[in-house]
């Protein structure tokens, strides 16, 4: 797993949607257990300076889990959101609104919009602080 180029990630999050607000997450399933032993395999020593990187912390398998509940689901669909003003402030991008995949991962949240763009070869997975606070993005 690699932190990638901003670009693509901005380009992901201009894609046109709908406008209303967010307040759903996916669900168990196939992505979703993807995700989560993806994460799990940035447990391992190994991984250790590229957790680094992305301020996320060491948990064991028993905290990263799927999160399921309207409030902190909303609280993902903004903080997705606002990534694409650290990029390019003066853009407008209208709420999202599909459900995302919400992972917490200790005091952390991974965040996974499956709406990237169609020639896009990885599911970009965004990191959040207990403060939902953007950490860093990477390709699972």
């Amino acid at each position: 797993m690699r932190i990638f180029a901003i670009p693509c990630v901005i380009a992901v999050l201009l894609s046109p949607r709908p406008a209303s607000a967010q307040n759903t997450c996916h669900g168990a399933d196939l992505h979703s257990a993807r995700f989560v032993q993806g994460l799990n395999r940035m447990m391992t020593p190994e991984q250790t300076a590229f957790r680094a990187k992305l301020q996320m912390p060491s948990v064991t398998s028993s905290d990263i889990v799927l999160v399921s509940d309207a409030t902190t689901c909303a609280k993902a669909g903004v903080a997705a959101d606002s990534i694409v003003k650290v990029y390019v402030p003066t853009a407008t991008h209208p709420p999202t609104t599909a459900p995302l995949y919400v992972i917490r991962i200790g005091t952390s949240y991974a965040v996974v919009d499956l709406n990237s763009a169609p020639n896009s070869s990885y599911d970009w997975v965004f990191i959040f602080g207990p403060l939902w606070e953007y950490r860093g993005s990477i390709g699972m």
